[in-house]
């Protein structure tokens, strides 16, 4: 299908047509990781349905009025007024998208995830985290061509004009690629970071994790449960069991997801197993060694407590400090062990 690639398809190469998310997703398959099925919809199609509905102009104009924080805000709205005003027909856009969600689902109408995954974004120099929309559980493929032409739009929230403006990111170069994916039915979700976020300390894996979709530990709406992991043992370094008393899931009656109350007793006790937790850890440290830098990564886990990655980006925060040399190059065994063994009282004392 031009203009649209499947996840085991997208590599590095495609980076300008599909952005960061999807190859960071394709990434994680061919690494034999288990990652919910896809296709991404490419910026290609962004741009053809940008010149097609003649917003180009119109949205070049908009934001040279956005002077001021007030003024962004203005703009974003137009502008996403803009993309809800048109829809895929029955052209080519149309097509490709119907026919890419009946392959995925096999003919059936299955729910999908329909997530943004624009040019430049998920790379060490500039993350777009958060600032671009997302949509779960959508079926049908009239609702999955609405959600594309959605996070089209949310390439001009507010948020996004903002950091755009401050890299100096000029309006040809904004592309947006769309990720849908089968949807997993999270009993646990969350994120991980392979290394200590508050920190420094490369030696861990930091976990964070919730009842439901991940969607509330990513917005901060939930105090989750939170784990640190050895790299190197695999031991659990420390536990803290989070109030987790909310959870988005899914309402099969009202056909939406719904932020639900989380009953006491799930909250006593943590939501992941001790095994899940050290698993976890090690999936994470595997990425990371075939990344090559630390990672941030979000993962669900169904109901039959089968793992998915959803979401591989490096992190961003720790990347950018520099990593001094703490003893000569050329030192005998015995300084460079002790060195690694006070690495994280230095970064923790750097920190502080």
């Amino acid at each position: 299908m031009a203009g649209m690639l499947w996840l085991d398809e997208c590599t590095e190469e495609h980076a300008g047509l599909i952005g960061g998310k999807a190859v960071g997703l394709g990434s994680l398959q061919r690494e034999g990781l288990r990652v919910p099925p896809g296709f991404v919809v490419s910026t290609e199609l962004y741009r053809q349905a940008v010149a097609g509905w003649g917003l180009r102009d119109q949205v070049a104009s908009i934001l040279a009025t956005a002077t001021s924080v007030a003024a962004i805000e203005t703009a974003s709205a137009r502008i996403r007024r803009l993309f809800e005003e048109h829809r895929p027909g029955r052209g080519d856009l149309a097509g490709q998208l119907t026919a890419g969600y009946e392959r995925l689902g096999g003919g059936e109408p299955v729910p999908v995830a329909v997530r943004s995954s624009s040019v430049g974004e998920d790379s060490a120099e500039a993350s777009f985290a958060g600032q671009q929309d997302t949509y779960l559980w959508v079926r049908g493929a009239d609702q999955v061509a609405r959600a594309v032409v959605r996070c089209w739009g949310s390439l001009f929230t507010p948020q996004a004009i903002s950091y755009r403006a401050h890299l100096g990111i000029p309006l040809e170069d904004v592309a947006m690629g769309v990720v849908v994916q089968r949807m997993v039915p999270a009993a646990v979700a969350g994120v991980m970071i392979t290394l200590d976020p508050v920190n420094g300390d490369r030696s861990q894996v930091s976990i964070e994790a919730c009842y439901g979709l991940g969607a509330a530990v990513a917005n901060g709406e939930v105090n989750p449960d939170r784990f640190a992991v050895d790299k190197v043992t695999r031991e659990l370094r420390s536990a803290v069991l989070g109030q987790k008393a909310l959870a988005y899931r899914f309402d099969s009656r009202a056909g939406e997801v719904r932020l639900c109350d989380v009953p006491a007793a799930e909250r006593a006790v943590p939501c992941l197993a001790e095994d899940e937790i050290v698993a976890l850890a090690h999936l994470g440290t595997r990425v990371e060694e075939s990344q090559g830098c630390a990672q941030d990564i979000e993962w669900a886990m169904d109901g039959r407590r089968e793992l998915f990655l959803l979401q591989q980006r490096p992190e961003t925060v720790w990347a950018r400090k520099p990593r001094r040399p703490r003893v000569p190059p050329g030192s005998d065994v015995m300084t460079r062990l002790v060195d690694s063994m006070m690495t994280p009282l230095q970064l923790a004392a750097e920190a502080s």
